[in-house]
């Protein structure tokens, strides 16, 4: 009697654990839904030379991408990817030789986030990507742009003719070429035809420009380079006189001096006074008051 209970208790675990493990294979073997779409951005992202940068590229609905074929290529050259993920790892061959060693799948594939990561940026690599991702019956793709940035503008003030003061904007290491654009404090747009660009031996272009404006300490002046307008590098000036900050500079150094100059007087006085009355100690063999 007591051997057949257990034996009907084993039965009843055996079938629980048996199903469990049947929900659990079926959950595990989801198939991915045949119709999908992929989020990227709006605009184009930016980089510096030599930098790393992320290239996002998701899918909605959110699932596991590592059943599927992942393969970012440039728009040109879809047959010799940068990269290819595909039966669970990523491919030596098909790839760019360009690419090799310098990308990676950074987003998550398991959170439907196939981001292609670039290390070590060229001059070569600006410029579009496609992010294809397919199953058996489905494929999406969708382009992202890169562009190489430059430097911050560096501003500097000169003295000028006419009581006004040239103000001047420089900035290097930009592909392609930017637009640059003077303001004031009220955000408005000054006209400057004076723009000068110049080109390195990578190819990489420098800009600077510059303007005559009236000089002021409290009214500044912005220049900023940009690509777009939500790609910019901007940089402000008070376009004071040259030299004024001399004239401060030498006015607090003279009151300096005759501060230092009024104490050492002072010091020196207080020292005299103090060797006398030791010297009159010395004669009359009392004690007096010493500093």
């Amino acid at each position: 009697m007591e051997t057949n209970r257990r034996i009907t208790r084993s039965g009843v675990l055996l079938r629980v654990l048996i199903l469990a493990a049947f929900t659990v294979t079926i959950t595990a073997q989801k198939p991915a839904p045949e119709v999908f779409t992929l989020t990227v951005p709006n605009g184009p992202i930016l980089t510096r030379l030599n930098a790393s940068v992320t290239l996002p590229c998701e899918l909605s609905p959110i699932f596991n991408v590592e059943p599927l074929e992942v393969r970012w290529y440039r728009s040109e050259n879809s047959n010799s990817p940068a990269l290819l993920y595909k039966d669970h790892k990523i491919q030596e061959t098909p790839v760019d030789p360009r690419y090799r060693g310098r990308v990676s799948l950074t987003g998550g594939l398991e959170r439907g986030n196939v981001s292609l990561t670039l290390e070590r940026v060229t001059l070569e690599d600006r410029g579009e990507y496609v992010c294809h991702v397919s199953n058996e019956r489905w494929y999406e793709k969708a382009n992202v742009s890169m562009n190489v940035t430059g430097s911050a503008p560096v501003l500097s003030v000169a003295s000028g003719g006419g009581g006004q003061v040239n103000v001047t904007c420089s900035s290097e290491g930009w592909s392609p070429q930017p637009k640059l654009t003077w303001r004031n404090k009220e955000e408005t747009e000054i006209k400057n035809e004076q723009v000068l660009f110049t080109s390195d031996s990578q190819g990489l272009l420098s800009v600077s420009s510059w303007l005559l404006y009236p000089p002021s300490d409290s009214d500044w002046l912005s220049c900023t380079i940009s690509l777009s307008e939500e790609e910019k590098r901007e940089s402000r000036v008070l376009p004071h006189k040259p030299g004024a900050w001399k004239e401060a500079f030498i006015v607090t150094l003279v009151l300096s001096l005759l501060l230092l100059s009024a104490l050492s007087t002072v010091v020196c006085i207080l020292l005299k006074h103090r060797d006398q009355m030791k010297l009159e100690q010395n004669k009359s063999g009392k004690l007096t008051v010493s500093f």
